[in-house]
């Protein structure tokens, strides 16, 4: 599966988007718009390029623009509520050229853990603004534009960040898209011979600069992931097929049928027989996704999901001015 540039369309209000996900899986990608979301149920796991956290019920996560992330589970995943901002929002409010980028735990819960009211407010906001978003009503628009301004403001105000020039910009969008080509090529590649240094050279780029820029940008060498996308196609085949152990490492791009079995062990603690006879649970953790597994909801099914917590806030907070985000 290649990486994904995810193209985001504002249609509905411009510059910020917002819809109700099951989420089970959903393999690396990266979108210029800053994305906020609340988890309304379950857990899931969110993995940047620097760390990997938990984010169960209750939780807000925070990824940048341009920031390559995935979400795995082992379980049923999480329903999200998620919103996501355009660059372009607050050009009203500084220099266009001038791009922002949080630093610290993307679970904003441990961010925010010496201030509980500001997270909670932070919560309220991301499940109202979801709310009147999917409602669509008289006045709506003005109160998601507010809400919008509430986050970033909430945000700006008590994380840690730090601010890209227009060059600074434009350099991460080259890295992103660079890594974007280098791991479309091996998704597309991998059952045959591959060589990092071939590619180097089908990217004019040098040897050590590609290794040292795959680590530092995905976390893992080249190595890593290239035998991260043949074991995914090997369990896939060991757990679909009925092919032998020889073909199935020769068709997952392992030549050496001795090296696939050591590195399988290695890997997920049995031997892909065992694996085969259901040693291991079918579907094991790996770093990288084959799939996407994630449902949308519908803005009646959202809306009906969101309402009981929508009267919950409104009878909490007696004020809908949304003025106590300025505190």
């Amino acid at each position: 599966m290649p990486k994904e540039f995810e193209v985001v369309s504002h249609t509905q209000l411009q510059h910020v988007t917002a819809f109700l996900v099951q989420v089970k899986e959903r393999v690396t990608h990266t979108h210029r718009e800053l994305e906020i979301g609340y988890v309304l149920d379950g857990a899931i796991s969110l993995r940047t390029h620097q760390q990997t956290v938990l984010i169960s019920k209750g939780d807000v996560y925070l990824v940048n623009g341009m920031e390559p992330h995935e979400f795995v589970s082992e379980g049923n995943g999480a329903l999200l509520a998620a919103i996501q901002f355009s660059p372009k929002l607050a050009e009203g409010f500084q220099t266009p050229e001038t791009h922002f980028r949080y630093q610290g735990n993307p679970n904003l819960r441990y961010a925010l853990e010496q201030d509980p009211e500001c997270y909670k407010i932070l919560c309220a906001a991301c499940i109202e603004l979801t709310y009147s978003f999917l409602r669509q009503q008289s006045n709506d628009e003005f109160r998601c534009f507010s809400l919008s301004a509430s986050l970033m403001y909430l945000l700006h105000k008590n994380l840690l960040w730090t601010s890209l020039d227009y060059e600074d910009y434009s350099s991460l969008q080259q890295r992103t898209n660079r890594i974007m080509a280098v791991t479309d090529y091996v998704d597309q590649n991998f059952q045959h011979k591959l060589l990092l240094r071939e590619i180097a050279e089908r990217e004019n780029l040098s040897l050590s600069y590609l290794s040292h820029f795959f680590k530092d940008t995905l976390g893992m060498s080249f190595q890593e992931y290239l035998n991260q996308k043949r074991f995914a196609y090997a369990c896939q085949l060991l757990f679909t097929t009925d092919r032998k152990i020889m073909d199935i490492s020769l068709s997952s791009g392992f030549s050496d049928v001795r090296y696939f079995n050591e590195a399988f062990s290695a890997q997920y603690g049995c031997t892909p027989k065992e694996y085969r006879k259901g040693a291991q649970t079918p579907f094991p953790r790996l770093q990288q996704l084959e799939h996407n597994t994630q449902s949308f909801f519908t803005k009646q099914d959202a809306l009906l999901l969101l309402e009981p917590l929508h009267q919950q806030l409104q009878a909490e907070w007696k004020d809908d001015s949304l003025m106590v985000l300025y505190r």
